[in-house]
Order: C-alpha cells, then sequence, then structure tokens
C-alpha cells in the first residue's frame, strides 16, 4: 500500500511503503478519501479539536472541544474566538506568529471556559488545504491544569 505523508511547513511530499502495517479498512473495500480520514481521527479524538477557516474563523468543532470550554453544542456555534483563547497574551501571539510563518505551531497558551475561568492549555495546529482548495487549520487542544499541579506538588 503507499501512503503520502504531507506537511504543510514545507509543502514535502513523500511516498511511505507500510506493509508490515495492518489497515483498519479491507483490500477490497474502497479507499477512504482524505475527508474521510480527517472526520473520523476528529470524531474519535481523545483530546478538543476544532476546524478554522482562514479568518480563523471556527468552522467545526468535535464534542470534546464543548466540554473543555463548559459550553453546549448550540452556544459554541456562537463563540468567537476571543471568548474562549486569551489571545492578547504573547504565548498566544508568538504561536499565531509561528503558525502562520511555518503552517505549524504547537505552544502551552491560556483558555478561557464559560464561567470566566483561565485555565492553561496546549495547542497544536497545522495549516493546510481541503479536497475543495480552500485554507483550513486544525488544531487540537489540552487541558494540562492537571500536569502543572503534579509538576508543582513534586517540586518540578
Amino acid at each position: 500500500m503507499k501512503t503520502y505523508l504531507t506537511t504543510n511547513g514545507n509543502f514535502i511530499t513523500s511516498p511511505l511503503i507500510e506493509s508490515h502495517l495492518k489497515t483498519f479498512k479491507d483490500e477490497e473495500k474502497p479507499q477512504l478519501t482524505a475527508a474521510e480520514i480527517y472526520d473520523a481521527v476528529f470524531r474519535s479524538a481523545f483530546h478538543a479539536m476544532f476546524f478554522a477557516n482562514k479568518e480563523g474563523d471556527i468552522i467545526r468543532f468535535n464534542e470534546k472541544f464543548c466540554k473543555l470550554f463548559r459550553y453546549s453544542e448550540t452556544e459554541m456555534l456562537t463563540i468567537q474566538r476571543p471568548n474562549i483563547l486569551a489571545i492578547n497574551e504573547k504565548a498566544f501571539r508568538d504561536f499565531m506568529a509561528q503558525r502562520n510563518d511555518k503552517g505549524i505551531a504547537s505552544a502551552e497558551i491560556t483558555g478561557i471556559r464559560k464561567s470566566g475561568k483561565r485555565f492553561p492549555c496546549r495547542i497544536s495546529s497545522v495549516i493546510y488545504h481541503s479536497d475543495y482548495g480552500h485554507k483550513r487549520i486544525l488544531n487540537t487542544l489540552v487541558d494540562i491544569s492537571d500536569d502543572l499541579s503534579a509538576r508543582w506538588n513534586i517540586g518540578g
């Protein structure tokens, strides 16, 4: 089976031969499209994920994303980025600059829950083009409050 790995940073595409790996689809069944693969990963992810358009507007999110910020799915449809992420902090601005420059980035930033409570989170983000040629941004967020508490408790 041939698979192609693409990184948006340098737009490198290289073929990978993975004959030793099993696929979750039988060879007789049709191959999944890129959109179907993204959708499967998105829906089954352990962490909060959201897609944004080139303007940064949230266009799709998973259930874990709503739970992380404590909004219902209906409420989340109207939420703007400044209501859930501390966009004026240096860490966020540096993260955005790196992502815009390289097409991929990760950082520790501040999230804002519905209650207004701020919490530390780790974000990873990648810019890509959809099957229809639209610029999209895939983001993953993880609440790291417990990680930081554990570090302080063990003297880290």
